[in-house]
């Protein structure tokens, strides 16, 4: 029984009484989670995808933390960019000793927490990008893009990973004028780069549908035109625990459960430049690769510093609705509607024989947030605004003769992304960190960028130079120019 406040204040203000009046313990007990602040929540929502849990979910692939090796590679987080770096260091050179420590069970982050698209969404930017980092630049960051989601695609397909992962029709759907009239200014601008330069443009068709042709083709009743492409949709949290897998075959050490609180530069005899400590003891590496994204300002206070990556929780609803949607064209595409006044929103449905065949994806909803959901690391509960907003506008968007007039919650859910001023990763080597390393701050397009990041960040670790393809305006030095 919890004594009350009247009974505790007389036995702090008289300690003689203590030995009669039972006194709660002021700070909590050893074994007793704690939850730092910028961290991984301890109990964080349950994802739709993280059920039931991966098998390695909670691996650990020694049972004791391995303090007494120093590793070549430490990389702190599994997500999808972490997963990636390790699959494609060990692909390269398999004697190399590699230690991943995650926080939780493995990718159960934003990887194991989004929207389920793979799909090349920032076309729309390259204007933007021809104008600020010019043509040169903003081409490879187009091509980069869908190089990525290629290559996440042949993985699939080469490792017979069971992601459900499959080719869709996708399309931005816009509900304002102004949003669509830009989107279609993008494609002419795009379409004529093309045919200046056909071997450098990304190689994905967008299609424009307007006014009543975009309505009857995608059946939304309230839109005023589409401009549609070819994406993906997956399991993500399957696809990234099947690189976790590879990279395990190859001698990955995982650590799941395993927290790591603070990073220290050393010198030993054995080679370790870097001590990372961790909630279970103190590990060693030749190099130290930072997979955090959104966690990074907690772990590394230079960035912290800068402003730079700022963390922002993102909100996913699973819904049914209640018409039979089985035989129904519509609800085997993929879509957004990107422009913020309409909600952000992006949907995604479970395609059929695959588990919760026929579940709404749907994501997004940050206008109703005062804040858009920035600067929190909190993925333990829901924005119940957000929330609210998720579970209706389904019907609202498909319309009642596709939808039907119900809607069956199955799921929400949240993870944290990081978004940084210009929408870019960041990926290389932090300035003035010997051996230290970032692929962090996905923009909440992980899936777009992070395995081709990946595959950039392991050409700069191994031969000292990015490649040719790689854009500049990735650089990690940027943060702190």
């Amino acid at each position: 029984m919890r004594p009350s406040s009247s009974l505790l204040a007389l036995a702090l203000a008289f300690p003689g009484l203590a030995s009669i009046i039972p006194v709660p313990r002021l700070s909590p007990r050893d074994n007793d989670p704690v939850q730092r602040p910028g961290f991984p929540s301890i109990n964080p929502t349950k994802s739709y995808w993280q059920d039931p849990p991966h098998r390695i979910a909670n691996l650990r692939s020694t049972p004791e933390l391995p303090s007494n090796e120093t590793f070549d590679y430490v990389i702190i987080g599994s997500g999808v960019s972490g997963a990636a770096t390790a699959f494609k260091l060990l692909s390269r050179d398999p004697s190399l000793s590699i230690l991943m420590l995650e926080a939780r069970t493995a990718a159960s982050g934003a990887s194991g927490r989004n929207g389920g698209h793979c799909r090349p969404g920032a076309w729309k930017n390259i204007k933007r990008w021809v104008d600020t980092y010019g043509e040169d630049e903003a081409l490879k960051l187009g091509k980069m893009e869908q190089d990525c989601v290629n290559d996440v695609r042949e993985f699939v397909r080469a490792n017979n990973v069971s992601s459900d992962f499959i080719d869709v029709e996708s399309a931005d759907l816009y509900w304002t004028r102004d949003a669509f009239n830009a989107a279609v200014e993008v494609v002419d601008f795009q379409r004529e780069l093309g045919a200046r330069r056909p071997e450098d443009v990304p190689q994905n068709d967008r299609t424009i549908f307007a006014g009543q042709a975009a309505r009857d083709y995608w059946q939304w009743p309230e839109i005023l035109g589409a401009v549609n492409f070819t994406a993906h949709t997956q399991n993500p949290y399957h696809t990234v625990c099947a690189m976790l897998e590879l990279g395990l075959e190859n001698g990955l050490n995982l650590q799941t459960n395993t927290a790591a609180l603070a990073l220290y530069q050393t010198s030993s005899s054995c080679g370790a430049r870097w001590e990372v400590e961790t909630d279970r003891g103190t590990v060693r590496g030749r190099q130290v690769v930072l997979a955090t994204n959104a966690y990074t300002n907690a772990l590394h206070p230079g960035f912290a510093a800068t402003n730079f990556l700022v963390p922002q929780r993102s909100q996913v609803t699973v819904v049914r609705p209640e018409a039979d949607t089985s035989e129904n064209p519509v609800f085997l595409r993929s879509n957004s509607y990107p422009d913020l006044h309409s909600g952000n929103n992006y949907i995604a449905v479970r395609p059929p024989g695959s588990r919760g065949a026929g579940d709404v994806i749907y994501g997004g909803g940050t206008k109703f947030s005062p804040t858009r959901e920035r600067n929190i690391t909190n993925d333990s509960v829901v924005n119940e605004v957000i929330a609210s907003h998720l579970h209706e506008v389904g019907r609202v968007a498909y319309g009642y003769r596709n939808w039907g007039e119900t809607t069956e919650v199955l799921a929400d859910f949240t993870g944290i992304t990081c978004e940084t001023p210009d929408g870019l990763p960041v990926v290389g080597p932090v300035p003035g960190e010997d051996g230290m390393w970032a692929v962090v701050c996905m923009n909440g397009h992980g899936m777009a960028w992070a395995f081709r990041s990946a595959e950039a960040l392991v050409e700069m670790m191994l031969e000292g130079e990015a490649p040719e393809w790689f854009p500049k305006p990735f650089r990690a030095e940027r943060v702190f120019e």
